[in-house]
């Protein structure tokens, strides 16, 4: 069984997991899913998720615009950093932070709809989930940006099964990752795939969402390692391993982007 497989597998690793693998509407497998972790870029996932609901009340935001400065370009992952260009829609700002956590993104969206304004939101919608800091800072008084599985299965649920404008530019974020993922090493299917991972320290954690016939196959691994990163890529590999070699899942064909088809000849 899947259940006996995954606890050895965690039982002999020397890494701290928490694990939570869902198919459709039912829960394959859990392993300390409410076990708080540091976050790292994960945690922008709940800040687009508190941005969606100011944007339901105000459809102009999207087109509104923000101001990278000096002080807003930090050092990590993301392109904005590094870029002449100074002033940003809060679409882009939406699409960069769901592709690649972009950590300058994601900080001009903190400052522009409040730190703590978006921490209470997500401790009552998505407990487990909280926001200490920003993106490559510290918090004078040591608060820090944490998830737990089961928080971040939540948050990525309703931005797959919520259709509009907002969760749209979200989800194609999430399907054009370019990272390679270990837990999808063993996946030989060609499913419709939204993805992400964020790393910060000992810290390593993977997020897939294989859309399948029989509804999404969502996998969120969340570790600490305490030696070798190796050996944290090897263990997401052999839990991906395990997963497509018990759980049948028949593939749901990748539709064509519209915006994409114009431009076929």
């Amino acid at each position: 069984m899947i259940k006996d497989e995954l606890d050895s597998l965690i039982e002999k690793s020397n890494i701290d997991a928490g694990v939570l693998i869902t198919y459709g509407d039912k829960e394959l497998y859990a392993s300390q899913a409410d076990k708080v972790f540091p976050a790292a870029g994960l945690i922008s996932l709940g800040i687009l998720a508190y941005i969606e609901k100011m944007w339901q009340q105000d459809h102009s935001l999207l087109d509104e615009k923000l101001e990278v400065t000096d002080l807003s370009r930090v050092r990590g992952s993301g392109v904005i950093s590094r870029m002449q260009q100074a002033s940003w829609p809060l679409r882009d700002l939406v699409f960069l932070v769901a592709a690649m956590s972009d950590n300058a993104a994601t900080n001009l969206l903190i400052e522009r709809f409040d730190i703590y304004d978006i921490d209470d939101w997500l401790r009552d919608n998505y407990p487990g989930m909280r926001l200490g800091r920003e993106l490559m800072r510290y918090s004078s008084t040591g608060q820090d940006n944490e998830v737990t599985a089961n928080s971040i299965n939540q948050v990525l649920k309703y931005f797959l099964n919520t259709n509009n404008e907002f969760c749209d530019i979200v989800r194609n974020g999430l399907s054009n990752q370019i990272a390679h993922y270990s837990i999808s090493t063993y996946d030989n299917n060609d499913f419709p795939t939204y993805t992400r991972m964020s790393a910060v320290d000992n810290y390593h954690h993977e997020v897939c969402s294989f859309q399948t016939q029989n509804g999404p196959l969502t996998i969120v691994a969340l570790t600490q390692y305490q030696d070798k990163k190796s050996e944290d890529l090897l263990f997401l590999e052999q839990v991906g391993k395990v997963i497509f070699s018990k759980i049948s899942v028949p593939e749901k064909k990748k539709e064509k982007d519209p915006k994409i088809k114009r431009y076929e000849r």
